[in-house]
């Protein structure tokens, strides 16, 4: 999917989960721009014609540094992310290259997925689809977060979360909430907001 189409996309991701704002509240929103930027920063750094991508590389530095500066966040364009990435709160996001994320992914303030402290030679995390990170918490080296996991609030996750699991607490601690979809113990879709800021 080229830069536009991946754009116009999220653009009309996020028309559907704001339905009260309008086109143009929405072309100036905090949270697309996060995400607006990041596309562009992606796709620019993988240009290999020299020229041309070395300008839009300088054109990303300066989109990069605005977009940052007015959201407090830091999404490096080497991370890998899905479509549908619904940045919910944005302050103090910190994303770091090499990340991978899936589709249908929500993210709130304060999270961070990075490297374990001088340990960049562990990785970083590989998160599945369906994933919701709650405000504040962090998710360090090279782990693994399957698909419908939910991350609480402030949690902070040093090792691999199998599907259909809930991560809470210091160091986190996987809680099995979810079944495959058709188990009589799945919960209904309304668990996904548990952990969704407000």
């Amino acid at each position: 999917m080229d830069l536009l189409m991946q754009i116009r996309d999220d653009f009309r991701f996020y028309r559907e989960i704001k339905p009260n704002q309008g086109f143009v509240a929405v072309a100036l929103d905090r949270q697309f721009w996060v995400v607006a930027n990041y596309r562009f920063g992606c796709w620019a750094c993988r240009l290999r014609t020299p020229l041309i991508g070395k300008s839009l590389r300088l054109a990303y530095v300066l989109t990069n540094f605005l977009v940052s500066t007015v959201s407090g966040t830091d999404v490096r364009s080497g991370a890998t992310i899905g479509r549908r990435f619904n940045v919910h709160t944005f302050f103090g996001i910190v994303i770091a290259d090499g990340v991978v994320i899936g589709d249908d992914c929500i993210i709130n303030s304060g999270v961070c997925l990075v490297n374990k402290a001088n340990g960049k030679a562990e990785g970083v995390p590989y998160l599945g689809n369906h994933v919701t990170l709650g405000a504040g918490c962090k998710v360090m080296g090279g782990i693994v977060l399957g698909d419908h996991v939910q991350v609480g609030v402030n949690s902070v996750v040093i090792r691999d979360v199998p599907s259909y699991h809930l991560a809470i607490g210091m160091p986190a601690m996987n809680v099995s909430v979810r079944r495959e979809p058709g188990s009589p113990t799945c919960p209904d879709s309304d668990s996904e907001e548990l952990f969704v800021a407000d």
